[in-house]
């Protein structure tokens, strides 16, 4: 090799070594700029809530003046019903929601999105383009009055919610379905297990991490929604935002974000539950 070729490939790789190392100095600024963009969105919320929970006075300053948990020992028997409220309708949501979705996935599972199955799938996700809003109106008005009269009930919160959670819990089941897994099923099926089997032994388990989804995105939804709730909720029954917004309309930020911390820590704690992963038994 003479030493012009010599040149030019030493020119060619050490071009090379720059593209790299461009390419990975790019990639670092731009996670450091993801990273930097959700902790502004989402962690410094969360965090300034947490310090507001304990804040003693917080006015005009960056952090608290000092700190004290009198927020959290004013909070009455009203608060803790809220807070027990919102989980009991988060549960039930997030578990019918689980089971009409996935029982809506399979069974529209292998049909062209034409006649039937096309209006089934868009009545499912019809909720996912009203305003929440509208939807709790919609729902008022059509449960007010004989022969099903739920405007007094804590069942017209679940009904709106589920409603508004149906299509989230669909989509994940429908996701889930596999053409893989359908041959499983064709499989099973051919060599004679019943359709039960087939259900509890080849489907459900392959959902699993699908179910956990619905379940976990069911619930948060469920826990954080207010506009539909608010329009809905019966007299003497509330939920935590509905007590939080009343709070911060009257000004009372600090004992709202000691609520709200409570509720945050509910629902984390709700969520790692779900998320939990059972250790699989082993065959004797």
């Amino acid at each position: 090799m003479d030493h012009s070729a010599k040149g030019a490939f030493a020119a060619a790789r050490g071009s090379g070594v720059r593209r790299r190392t461009f390419a990975r100095a790019a990639g670092i600024a731009a996670t450091v700029f993801a990273v930097l963009v959700c902790v502004w969105l989402f962690v410094l919320p969360v965090a300034v809530v947490a310090l507001s929970s304990v804040a003693a006075h917080w006015a005009g300053t960056i952090l608290p003046d000092g700190f004290s948990s009198r927020w959290f020992d004013r909070l009455g028997s009203d608060d803790f019903d809220a807070v027990a409220a919102s989980l009991e309708v988060g549960f039930t949501v997030a578990v019918l929601g689980t089971a009409l979705g996935l029982w809506l996935a399979l069974a529209l599972e292998g049909r062209t999105r034409r006649g039937l199955g096309a209006l089934v799938d868009a009545v499912a996700m019809m909720p996912n383009g009203v305003p929440s809003v509208v939807l709790g109106l919609g729902v008022l008005i059509a449960y007010h009055k004989a022969p099903l009269d739920l405007s007094s009930s804590p069942a017209i919160v679940v009904l709106v919610q589920l409603a508004l959670v149906l299509p989230f819990s669909y989509r994940c089941a429908a996701a889930a379905l596999r053409p893989e897994l359908t041959v499983l099923r064709e499989a099973a099926a051919s060599l004679g297990a019943p359709p039960s089997m087939v259900l509890r032994r080849v489907v459900l388990p392959q959902l699993v991490p699908a179910i956990r989804a619905s379940l976990a995105l069911g619930l948060a939804l469920s826990l954080g929604e207010l506009g539909a709730t608010l329009t809905v909720y019966p007299p003497g029954f509330s939920t935590v935002p509905i007590v939080v917004v009343g709070q911060v309309e009257r000004g009372y930020y600090l004992p709202a974000s000691a609520l709200s911390l409570i509720l945050l820590a509910a629902s984390f704690a709700a969520l790692s539950l779900i998320a939990a992963r059972v250790p699989k038994r082993r065959a004797n």
